[in-house]
């Protein structure tokens, strides 16, 4: 239920409603979260990836195998993998094939992977057909990397249509996301915990991961644990947008944050940090607050200034509307559809 599984499967979608044959093919065995296009093939692995040195050592050979096996049954016009770990073992997969390769990395370009990923990237990355990077922070990384040995389209992701849930807004803050270290919601957590004069306002935070007990345990330790609502997977995100207030983004790393594009689709004013591309994704302030220093208490400041004025948070809510626009499913799948000559 991550960003790439929900910027694939949006395209997917889209590709399918333009009368193209959409094969979906999953290089982990997983129960799907996103709801795929029943015209779309699925293909995945009959074997799992476990933990353990003997698992990671077999299960590698047996993915690339998997692909390669895969492309030859399919025998595609184009391919397009996403994914840091699995763009390299796509390329190596399928380095004597014809159809043309496209791949996206979805993580923070500056992110530093373990090896032998740098290196396979280094190695396989030129061969690709074209390379699509979801903001121009990631082109320039990868112009900096590869030169002109990498061909280099920007493309940023599709924000998914918003269902209509007519609601009133209630004193709200929200985070949907992993909790993870790279999501930082510690910082949300202590920032709610800093603003001691609002307690009719309330935190809900959306998601599951490693730190959920964390940060559990963290909000009761600051003495906010019945204001903040660990709400677990969501499946109707939508309705929370729509009744939130406020929408905050705690991430030090983030590729494209797919969250904060739907909040800001459902007319939220957010705060996020200066860490993540959010330049690519609205102008600051009538769109969104960028948050400059990395602290919990520059971030209560910022989320105590919208507690503060209603108005601004309707402008800025009513603003960042105009996401819809730029980021539309059929302006997006459009440009990868060009780019992939398939149109």
């Amino acid at each position: 239920m991550g960003g790439i599984e929900r910027a694939l499967t949006n395209l997917a979608n889209y590709f399918v409603g333009q009368n193209l044959e959409v094969v979906f093919v999953s290089c982990l065995k997983s129960k799907p979260f996103y709801a795929l296009d029943s015209r779309i093939g699925v293909v995945e692995p009959d074997f799992e990836r476990k933990g353990g040195m003997l698992n990671k050592i077999s299960f590698y050979p047996k993915l690339i195998k998997f692909i390669k096996a895969s492309y030859q049954q399919t025998q595609p016009d184009a391919v397009l993998s996403f994914g840091d770990a699995f763009n390299p073992l796509v390329l190596l997969a399928l380095k004597n094939e014809k159809a043309p390769i496209y791949i996206s990395d979805r993580t923070s370009p500056d992110y530093k992977f373990k090896f032998p990923i740098p290196f396979l990237k280094r190695w396989l990355y030129p061969k690709s057909t074209g390379f699509i990077a979801q903001t121009t922070r990631a082109a320039t990384y990868k112009e900096q990397q590869f030169g002109n040995r990498l061909a280099i389209t920007v493309i940023p992701n599709a924000v998914k249509d918003m269902a209509p849930t007519p609601q009133k807004r209630e004193n709200i803050i929200l985070y949907v996301g992993r909790f993870a270290w790279e999501k930082a919601p510690h910082y949300l957590i202590e920032a709610f915990a800093k603003i001691q004069h609002h307690t009719d306002w309330q935190l809900m935070m959306a998601g599951s991961g490693p730190q959920l007990a964390d940060m559990k345990t963290l909000a009761a330790t600051l003495g906010v644990a019945d204001r903040v609502s660990f709400l677990g997977d969501v499946k109707d995100v939508d309705s929370l947008y729509a009744k939130a207030h406020i929408y905050v983004l705690p991430s030090v790393v983030e590729g494209f944050p797919n969250a904060l594009c739907e909040a800001m689709a459902s007319g939220l004013p957010s705060i996020c940090f200066d860490t993540i591309p959010h330049e690519d994704i609205f102008i600051a302030p009538k769109m969104g607050v960028v948050c400059k220093t990395l602290s919990s208490q520059s971030l209560a400041k910022e989320i105590e200034k919208l507690l503060l004025d209603t108005s601004l948070r309707e402008e800025m809510g009513t603003n960042a509307l105009k996401i819809k626009e730029h980021l539309a499913i059929e302006t997006i799948g459009s440009k990868y559809l060009k780019l992939m000559k398939l149109v």
